[in-house]
């Protein structure tokens, strides 16, 4: 299926957020055991014709936890069923980063996770930035459990510049590339299948975020924050 038609674009122009388009989460505690909270300020989210989410340390503690960092979202104002979707971003380095383009279902707040869904466009873990991971997440399929249906490549200095990370959504199956360069796709079991391995039938909000340690991002090396993540522009085929 080919998705043709611009149907969302942000290039991050001005100097502020577009708020009509996007949300900015707030709050001390997360999943997974991250150790950051996510916090709305213009110390960790700058927009200067262009994107930068921060996430630093703040040794001086106060109502808020030591990491502190942005997680962004589309929810209520722009989800998509199906298209092709590309990021182009910059993802920074630091062991213990955990930056992430990904995406959650309308119905999250329903359906409880794993069973609502979740794609992963892009993660990666700082110990290691030059791995890019690709991943659906289902009832069945989930890294709770260790099934979850995933691929992840080994891309020498990935991190140096930006890269348009792209998803191709259709009713049959999910694909990833990397500056057009396919590296994975997982295909819908069945055109029957059951919500508990394919609830990928329904709309989708995009995040943008970088969490800071917890059980995936693993250590933290205080020595290496800032972590950053850079975007250039977001847009939406369908």
């Amino acid at each position: 299926m080919d998705h043709q038609t611009l149907v969302f674009e942000e290039t991050f122009q001005g100097s502020t957020l577009n708020r009509s388009r996007w949300n900015v989460e707030v709050g001390d505690k997360w999943h997974n055991n991250e150790a950051q909270s996510y916090v709305d300020d213009h110390d960790h989210l700058i927009v200067d014709n262009g994107l930068t989410l921060l996430a630093l340390v703040h040794p001086e503690f106060t109502s808020k936890r030591r990491y502190q960092s942005i997680r962004m979202n589309t929810k209520g104002k722009h989800e998509w069923q199906y298209g092709t979707f590309v990021v182009r971003a910059k993802v920074g380095t630091g062991v213990g980063s955990w930056p992430a383009i990904w995406f959650l279902p309308v119905d999250i707040g329903n359906v409880k996770w794993p069973l609502c869904g979740e794609i992963d466009l892009m993660e990666t873990a700082g110990r290691d930035p030059e791995v890019m991971h690709f991943s659906l997440h289902t009832e069945w399929f989930n890294h709770i459990i260790k099934t979850q249906r995933t691929k992840f490549f080994k891309i020498p200095n990935i991190h140096e510049d930006f890269h348009d990370y792209k998803m191709v959504w259709t009713e049959e199956k999910i694909s990833f590339f990397i500056d057009d360069v396919h590296y994975a796709t997982f295909e819908k079991p069945s055109m029957d299948a059951s919500v508990e391995s394919w609830p990928f039938d329904k709309p989708y909000y995009l995040i943008l975020n970088i969490a800071v340690g917890g059980t995936w991002g693993g250590r933290i090396e205080e020595k290496d924050m800032s972590y950053r993540m850079d975007v250039a522009f977001v847009r939406v085929y369908q």
